[in-house]
């Protein structure tokens, strides 16, 4: 019997009251690179596993992340009754963030889109040069929301570029930052067309048994 608040009376899947904080850790690796789940046993495509032809990047000291999309709508309108319906496409998603630990130049040069850091004893040196648009990266963004049940959750890119203008703030009794990063992931039409841009994975034992 529903109560007297209105419940919906049958079958009622509510949301867990569980909150999650902070920012999730953040990795790159270059897209060239088979994912560690290629796919996994539930058919998806997620994970790194650095070589060294294909090492992983972290990114040091993010803070402000935010994960959005980019999605086209067109409404579908008739004469007689207005707007029936919106047609929607996705065309990107990506992840915005603030990034304060700027070295190593050779890990920091991908986020700026410089070139190949040159690396010797006691120096590094990067190029700002032109910027090679071929240049993408598997996206790896995990967090893990319960230490002592180690249960976490997981945000994978196939194919991103970081793109947009970057801006280093230089302020006086502050840390420096880099602001204005945005790392876009694009359509990977190798992958299932339910997995073209990635994908999210939560693991937790005790909640999904």
């Amino acid at each position: 019997m529903a109560l007297i608040t209105g419940t919906p009376k049958g079958t009622i899947v509510a949301q867990e009251d569980m909150y999650i904080e902070g920012a999730p850790y953040l990795y790159v690796q270059d897209s060239t690179a088979n994912p560690l789940s290629n796919p996994d046993v539930q058919g998806y495509y997620w994970g790194l596993s650095g070589t060294v032809l294909y090492p992983v990047y972290q990114l040091g000291c993010v803070v402000d992340v935010s994960l959005t999309e980019g999605v086209t709508m067109n409404d579908v309108r008739c004469d007689a009754v207005g707007t029936k319906d919106t047609i929607q496409k996705r065309d990107y998603v990506e992840f915005n963030m603030t990034i304060q630990s700027l070295f190593p130049l050779s890990v920091l040069a991908k986020l700026m889109n410089l070139s190949t850091a040159s690396v010797g004893t006691g120096y590094e040196k990067v190029g700002i040069g032109s910027i090679n648009n071929q240049r993408k990266y598997h996206v790896y963004a995990p967090s893990v929301y319960d230490q002592d049940a180690a249960d976490w959750i997981v945000f994978y890119l196939h194919k991103a570029k970081f793109v947009d203008a970057w801006t280093i703030d230089f302020r006086q009794g502050e840390a420096w930052q880099m602001t204005g990063l945005k790392l876009r992931a694009f359509a990977d039409d190798t992958k299932p067309d339910t997995q073209l841009f990635g994908m999210i994975g939560r693991f937790d034992v005790s909640a999904l048994p």
